[in-house]
């Protein structure tokens, strides 16, 4: 993506907190989970009992279909581990070895729905990244120093989250870095990155595959919306990090727990996932807002989890984007009471030589306010802003698997009279503590709530 497109894009989350205009089809979900975190299948084969774990259960099971001779691929998907449509010894053989970490050849389904084979085990190799999402994963999964070659927005955006001197930093293509480059795949071969956790997209499959032909063991799983949970646990049993992905498990699963207990018995509100990359002032001109309606979406799939959303799944960008008019946002403004403006480059990024205070090391809540001060007045035409219901959450958190740690603030600020922002920031303190590599004190570093004066928020006023 464009620099230029980068520095004006916001993305916007309509919410309602009553029913909604006819043309809306919403997902009435109760906010999308129980009080669990949807259960995670891990979709490696060998997973004959479709948990979220390869251990002595899958090995048992398999037991019992050899006894029995019969296999119900419906019921278990993945239990042929060697895929040779048959359910063999061989089977139990190979799922003993992933549990012992032992040399062999594992299948897992991929982001595009194939079944690729991978060299087990991948503990302790060198590592290759694409985007910050996978940064982000790696961190988590307490595998950084593992890492050895990643994009350029790693040095740009995220050099105070991330210990750089020993991560060699490839050109990218403008700077968003989801599509690997000849430079990338020089700087992956020059620090023998065994490993490539990639953004995964037909292009960068087209541009490691003679990287894969080689021996590189190239992993393309999605990195947020209902795949952050199982890309982690299959990430930890493939690079050899199960504790921690149990952890980042667990943590989703509190976080949620509490979530939920304090919604029962309480109407959700019901909210549109969308973002603009113009103004939206009432001038005649039809231009198009970007939709995020589809739950592999990190933003959809987070305010899910507080609030019924607006769902359509047709005509999906790689990216699970789709569009609309700014008309038609404009038409059904009076069905919505909230309005947040998720924008990029805050939260905890660093700061940049453009902005007005701080230090550099992270974007102040200066640089945030007026950040949020700048796009909140594109929306002074709709009803939301005369409410002062307009708030705002940086993208930068919410477009990867550390969304759990800022769902407590979304839902902070869409219910303030059943949550805190002290308990928000006490979560979101949890998640920089355990499962990332930055020293941060959330309140007093980096910037994702807007607290100023010039737009009174509804949230401030309780």
């Amino acid at each position: 993506m464009d620099n230029k497109i980068i520095a004006i894009l916001a993305v916007v989350i309509v919410v309602a907190a009553g029913g909604s205009a006819a043309v809306l089809l919403m997902n009435n979900n109760g906010g999308g989970q129980s009080n669990e975190v949807a259960t995670a299948t891990v979709e490696i084969y060998g997973n004959a009992n479709n948990d979220a774990y390869i251990d002595q259960k899958d090995v048992e099971t398999l037991e019992k279909i050899v006894e029995t001779g019969s296999w119900d691929t419906s019921a278990h998907p993945f239990a042929d581990a060697d895929l040779d449509g048959f359910i063999t010894e061989k089977d139990i053989e190979i799922v003993k070895k992933i549990i012992n970490e032992q040399s062999c050849t594992v299948y897992y389904k991929n982001y595009f729905g194939a079944a690729q084979p991978l060299s087990y085990p991948m503990k302790g190799k060198n590592i290759g990244i694409t985007y910050w999402q996978q940064a982000e994963m790696m961190a988590a999964l307490g595998l950084w120093e593992q890492v050895k070659c990643g994009p350029t927005n790693l040095k740009s955006w995220y050099s105070n989250i991330y210990d750089l001197s020993d991560v060699t930093i490839y050109t990218s293509k403008n700077n968003h870095n989801s599509g690997v480059t000849d430079s990338a795949i020089e700087n992956f071969k020059l620090r023998q990155v065994d490993v490539i956790v990639a953004t995964p997209t037909a292009a960068n499959q087209t541009a490691l595959a003679k990287m894969v032909e080689e021996g590189t063991n190239v992993i393309y799983l999605w990195y947020t919306g209902d795949w952050a949970i199982p890309t982690m646990m299959t990430l930890g049993i493939l690079l050899g990090a199960k504790e921690k992905a149990q952890a980042y498990y667990d943590y989703a699963n509190k976080v949620m727990k509490n979530i939920n207990d304090r919604l029962e018995g309480t109407k959700r509100a019901t909210a549109l996932v969308a973002g603009a990359s113009t103004s939206l002032a009432a001038d005649g001109v039809t231009t198009t807002v970007s939709l995020h309606t589809n739950p592999h979406e990190g933003n959809y799939y987070f305010t899910n989890l507080v609030a019924n959303t607006y769902t359509n799944s047709a005509g999906l960008t790689e990216f699970g984007a789709t569009s609309r008019s700014l008309e038609w946002l404009l038409a059904n403004d009076k069905s919505f009471d909230y309005i947040a403006i998720y924008l990029n480059q805050t939260g905890f990024a660093a700061g940049t030589a453009t902005d007005v205070g701080g230090d550099g090391s992270y974007i102040s809540q200066k640089q945030y306010n007026d950040k949020f001060e700048a796009a909140v007045g594109n929306y002074s035409e709709t009803t939301a802003y005369s409410k002062g219901n307009i708030f705002g959450m940086p993208y930068d958190m919410l477009g990867g698997i550390s969304g759990y740690g800022l769902v407590t603030t979304l839902a902070y600020m869409i219910y303030p009279d059943l949550f805190t922002k002290e308990e928000a920031q006490n979560l979101l303190q949890e998640w920089f503590d355990n499962f990332t590599t930055a020293k941060i004190d959330v309140k007093t570093q980096g910037a994702y709530i807007y607290d100023g004066d010039a737009y009174k928020t509804s949230y401030n006023n309780q």
